[in-house]
């Protein structure tokens, strides 16, 4: 784990607090999801990567740039950060916070990849299926891989099952090299 993924959970962690003891865990989600947008904007990069500024004048700009989008919550988080100059950290703060809240909730986001676009009822028994075993609410994110052949990959979380054809001719190919 990476050392800044380690900072972020910390961040997340504190957040995850504060809005658990406000009820607010969707109003953090929609305000990190902001502040990680414009830490990723390309035009704020440059201008927090400027070590030609002094650090209070991009954090500074940052603030200017998101003050009034924000509550003084956020901009005392955003101070901090800049404080330690981890701005650029939002984006992982903000995924980190989402699982942390996914947690809390008891929901979890699988990604299915099938051969063909799946049907709503093939959808809802794999919800129920993998709600069912993981003892979690799901939501799907499904893609489309014609080069499966068939079937699907399923990855929810450390969770991965390869139901797919191409997974299975892998496995009888080194099944039958042995």
């Amino acid at each position: 784990m990476s050392e800044n993924t380690t900072v972020a959970i910390s961040y997340a962690k504190a957040v995850r607090d504060l809005a658990a003891d406000a009820g607010q865990a969707k109003q953090w989600s929609e305000t990190l999801a902001g502040l990680a947008a414009v830490a990723q904007n390309p035009d704020m990069v440059a201008f927090l990567g400027d070590e030609a500024r002094s650090r209070d004048a991009r954090v500074a700009g940052f603030v200017k740039v998101v003050e009034d989008a924000v509550d003084k919550q956020a901009l005392n988080l955003v101070r901090l950060l800049g404080e330690n100059d981890r701005l650029g950290i939002l984006p992982e703060v903000a995924a980190e916070f989402e699982k942390l809240r996914a947690e809390a909730e008891r929901r979890i986001v699988a990604s299915v990849v099938s051969a063909k676009p799946l049907t709503d009822e093939q959808s809802n028994q794999i919800k129920t299926a993998l709600g069912k075993r993981l003892d979690r609410t799901v939501e799907l994110e499904s893609t489309v891989d014609e080069d499966l052949i068939g079937g699907a990959i399923i990855r929810a979380g450390d969770l991965l099952i390869d139901g797919s054809m191409r997974g299975e001719l892998e496995h009888l190919a080194v099944q039958m090299s042995r």
